[in-house]
């Protein structure tokens, strides 16, 4: 019998890049080639790159040259952002047979069988496996996940003043909601996801070109049998406002967690990066939104040591940062894009300045996330279990909450993967990144309730 073709993917940023890729793997999957860990040597391998800073360039290169050395018979492909711009300067990159621009992605699996046809089969043997000689080329890799990523909309018109995604993404455009509504009956029924994460370039833009908006989406999501829970992807505070928000609380699936892109909390450095908005009507969202749905969650982006900040916009930055209490911060330090207006303004921030504003704005943002969990301790919670593992004669299940804090507790037996579980929040885990739990026991009728044992052996 003859040996299946082989490929492999790398992906690297956002979470449209994670969608691209599993698209793209089911798409070949289909045409009858073997997904196998990228490092094992393969007919294909495929980096899917990004570039929004400087960090996430070089990461992409030295995947690149991984994907290189590991399969020196294989086709290497680059795609993703940083192949976007490589193709628009008509430029090479060493060690990449294919460039593939976003645009190209959808053809993209024609493309690689036809370049397949051409070429020697690659031999694959268990050894060269970074998994293990335990592994071999009949094991299909296993989808352990719960949570799958659904792209809805690409694209964006921002253009804030310091990123280069509009030039990588094109204009905004929306994904029909036929379309939509058919691939999440997917995702549920085939391939067993019980939440769906919503995301797009510009998220919060969806339906615009036909007079509707995100929540409209969100309503008919409602429909596909057997999905548990929607979740929503990072959001622009330029297209939110508080009708719009005042409807999440009639949507039961919505998780109360929200990822709204701040960048700055100075007002001053917000004009400059063309934000369109400022501190106040970012707060104004924030308190509407805990104002409707009491246990919500708020996580976002901040960009620090963008040029011309100064160390008191950074403190303004820092006091609005804990003023708002997020969640998590997510941290980045400005990278000069070319081709963005920013990337050419002076005065540029030194960069050991801008490390030690950003280590800064991590210490916070870790801050921040205890005291909201601590303050969640003693409450139930649902948690969707995405592993079961055994562990010193008993089981530990991990999961998120519908607010965005990873759990874990122990049980006797081992738990469905893909459940909801009712939990009562406890400590915080010793790394500091989660949070012990007891599980809420459901009894027979006539006797207690429920009942609590926390997970880690000290009770309440």
């Amino acid at each position: 019998m003859e040996e299946r073709r082989t490929f492999s993917i790398a992906t690297l940023g956002c979470k449209v890049n994670q969608y691209d890729s599993w698209r793209l793997a089911g798409q070949l999957k289909a045409k009858g080639l073997r997904q196998v860990p990228f490092g094992v040597p393969a007919d294909i391998v495929i980096v899917n790159s990004c570039t929004v800073t400087h960090v996430a360039d070089a990461k992409s290169r030295k995947i690149l040259s991984r994907a290189r050395s590991s399969s020196p018979q294989g086709l290497v492909v680059l795609t993703g952002c940083a192949a976007e711009l490589l193709k628009k300067k008509g430029e090479k990159v060493p060690g990449a047979d294919l460039i593939a621009g976003n645009s190209e992605k959808e053809n993209l699996p024609a493309l690689l069988l036809s370049w397949l046809a051409k070429r020697t089969p690659v031999p694959l043997s268990s050894g060269d496996s970074p998994y293990g000689s335990d592994w071999s080329a009949d094991d299909e890799p296993a989808h352990e996940r719960v949570r799958g990523f659904l792209k809805v909309q690409d694209g964006c018109d921002k253009f804030c003043t310091f990123c280069i995604i509009p030039h990588t993404r094109g204009l905004p455009r929306s994904k029909p909601i036929k379309e939509v509504l058919k691939e999440a009956r997917e995702m549920v029924e085939v391939y067993g996801f019980r939440e769906i994460v919503v995301t797009g370039v510009c998220l919060s833009l969806w339906g615009k070109e036909e007079g509707n908006n995100l929540n409209d989406l969100i309503r008919r999501l409602h429909e596909v049998p057997d999905l548990l829970r929607i979740r929503l992807s990072s959001l622009d505070p330029r297209d939110l406002n508080a009708d719009m928000i005042r409807q999440w609380r009639d949507l039961p699936l919505l998780c109360p967690h929200f990822h709204i892109s701040l960048q700055s909390g100075d007002d001053e450095i917000l004009e400059r990066m063309g934000r369109g908005h400022s501190t106040a009507y970012y707060l104004n969202l924030v308190e509407t939104i805990r104002h409707y749905l009491p246990t919500a969650t708020v996580t976002t982006d901040i960009l620090v040591g963008f040029p011309g900040e100064t160390e008191q916009h950074y403190e303004n930055s820092l006091t609005f940062v804990r003023q708002v209490n997020f969640l998590k911060v997510h941290t980045f330090r400005f990278s000069p894009r070319p081709g963005t207006p920013a990337a050419d303004w002076r005065p540029q921030v030194p960069p050991q300045i801008a490390q030690e504003r950003c280590q800064r704005m991590i210490a916070a943002s870790k801050e921040m996330w205890r005291k909201i969990v601590e303050g969640f301790a003693g409450q139930r919670a649902k948690v969707l279990v995405e592993r079961s593992d055994p562990m010193d004669g008993t089981y530990c299940h991990t999961g998120l909450t519908e607010n965005y804090i990873r759990v874990r507790w122990t049980s006797p037996e081992t738990r469905p993967v893909g459940s909801l579980v009712t939990v009562v929040l406890g400590k915080v885990g010793e790394e500091g990144e989660w949070v012990w739990a007891s599980e809420v026991l459901e009894v027979s009728e006539g006797s207690a309730s429920w009942q609590n044992q926390y997970a880690n052996g000290d009770g309440q």
